[in-house]
């Protein structure tokens, strides 16, 4: 998402340097002198979040709060002023001010605040999205959700390969949701079809018991390396009896003219797609995260809980090696901590939820630059000594990142 804020500041003064110090940062600013200007810009779906004064001599910053959250819910209003106290700080945290700061504020404090209610409304805006295809019935936005290029280009195939009367081989490393992929596939595929699974790694019974119904049928079959000759034989015939009998292959490894499960699958009946990591879809991370405890906690008939900050740092900073594993395991371990009354934040203090923030930050940055130390120094604004003493103090090492 393009960094955008609507900046309501009625002097002209201090709107200017707000303006400049969030344009150094590459931010868009929108600028207005009251909500009466600002009126036009404050939209349901904009994209990006208000940063307002408190104090304006017509309509003050609760009332523009108050109008925001008339036309969007989710939409943060950062507050300003310059004579904070208790009160007005709750009563604005109490009305839904995404935050509150006094001014003035230095630069940093302030632009790590507006950073995360990007971030946040990044995401809102994300889920938007995701709903809107899924009520376009559109099951590949639906199981493979993001907006990334890695997340388009999967969502993209699946939607090529629904209705076409090859085969399909799908590949991809353990736990990328290549079961999902099958059934993906056979959603969008023709209105009508049948679907069957059968995986030879957790088989009680041979393929060769499965009952195949008549008609159109999309037959998932899961770790194909481990056929034996027999059962591609099998599936050898039933593709002979009915020509509308259609495999979603997926197996471990590359399949290979070098065995007899590569020479069957290996041939021009046969399409393949591959699905990428989550490293891959590391910018779709919150959306998935969320897919997946949404899931678990329907599964368990709980409530959706309120994800803390520090999940999303975690999130970002892991290498999720394990893929849809590991990130079903990290949920389930987060659904327990909130059983327990476990607060995962509960004892962090500000200080340290702060130093998350900025470890995640150069985390981020680092891994967009591919570990070039000096790049990530310039975009964070930081001297070279600054940036590499907070490297040594969260152990972060730049050659990890190439």
């Amino acid at each position: 998402m393009k960094k955008q804020v609507l900046l309501i500041e009625d002097d002209d003064a201090m709107r200017a340097s707000l303006a400049q110090t969030l344009d150094l940062e590459g931010i868009t600013v929108i600028v207005a002198n009251g909500l009466s200007q600002a009126r036009r810009a404050i939209r349901a779906n904009f994209s990006g979040i208000i940063l307002s004064d408190i104090r304006m001599p017509h309509d003050d910053g609760f009332a523009v709060l108050a109008h925001v959250k008339s036309v969007d819910t989710d939409l943060p209003v950062v507050m300003l002023t310059g004579e904070a106290d208790v009160p007005m700080a709750l009563r604005a945290m109490k009305e839904g001010a995404y935050d509150f700061l006094e001014k003035p504020c230095l630069s940093d404090t302030l632009l790590e605040v507006l950073d995360r209610a990007l971030s946040f409304r990044d995401v809102v805006l994300q889920k938007r999205q995701l709903e809107r295809e899924i009520k376009r019935n559109d099951p590949a936005a639906l199981h493979f959700p993001g907006r990334s290029d890695a997340t388009r280009s999967i969502q993209s195939e699946l939607r090529r390969l629904a209705n076409a009367s090859t085969n399909v081989i799908i590949k991809g490393d353990e736990g990328t949701g290549k079961k999902l992929a099958a059934y993906t596939l056979h959603e969008l595929g023709a209105e009508g079809a049948k679907f069957v699974g059968y995986n030879f790694a957790n088989a009680t019974s041979s393929i060769r018991e499965c009952t195949i119904p008549s008609g159109m049928v999309n037959f998932s079959v899961k770790s194909a390396h481990l056929a034996k000759a027999q059962d591609l034989e099998w599936l050898a015939e039933k593709r002979k009896q009915n020509a509308e009998l259609r495999l979603l292959v997926s197996g471990r490894g590359e399949f290979t003219n070098s065995n007899a499960a590569g020479s069957f699958f290996i041939t021009p009946e046969f399409d393949e797609i591959t699905l990428p990591s989550l490293r891959a879809r590391r910018k779709d991370l919150p959306i998935i995260f969320e897919q997946v405890l949404r899931q678990m906690v329907r599964n368990l008939d709980l409530d959706m809980p309120n994800v803390p900050d520090d999940i999303y740092t975690q999130l970002s900073s892991r290498d999720w090696g394990g893929n849809l594993i590991e990130l079903r395991e990290f949920a389930k371990s987060f659904i327990d901590a909130l059983s327990k009354d476990v607060s995962l934040t509960a004892q962090l203090t500000l200080s340290q939820r702060m130093e998350n923030y900025e470890k995640f930050l150069l985390v981020e940055t680092l891994r967009n630059t591919g570990g070039k130390a000096a790049q990530a120094a310039e975009q964070l604004g930081l001297p070279r000594k600054t940036f590499y003493d907070r490297l040594t103090r969260y152990e972060i090492r730049p050659k990890d990142f190439k």
